[in-house]
């Protein structure tokens, strides 16, 4: 198991197995990613297959944001002050942004 893995089935004990099994298995496999990163990647994998065309997008769509926003809380616990540096490049702002329809 690598440590994005470790952090979020440590944090996420009581979620729905299905949410969880979702968002695992979008996570990079290498083990040297720091966790917010790989949990900020896995979320945009999932975004970007997201099509917005079914209600079967839901639950994929409902854990990209969980791992979106669990990227963030790992980056805060590690680093607070790489906390905006974070939601620049993988935000919004940043590679998100990048899949947004112009």
């Amino acid at each position: 198991m690598n440590p994005a893995e470790e952090w979020i089935r440590g944090r996420l004990r009581g979620a729905p197995p299905a949410l969880l099994d979702t968002m695992v298995a979008v996570l990079p496999a290498d083990p040297a990613l720091p966790v917010p990163d790989a949990l900020a990647a896995a979320a945009l994998a999932l975004y970007a297959r997201l099509r917005g065309e079914s209600r079967e997008e839901a639950l994929p769509l409902l854990a990209a944001d969980a791992l979106f926003t669990h990227a963030l809380e790992a980056q805060a616990e590690v680093d607070p002050d790489g906390l905006s540096a974070l939601a620049d490049r993988m935000g919004a702002a940043g590679a998100l942004g990048w899949m947004m329809p112009a």
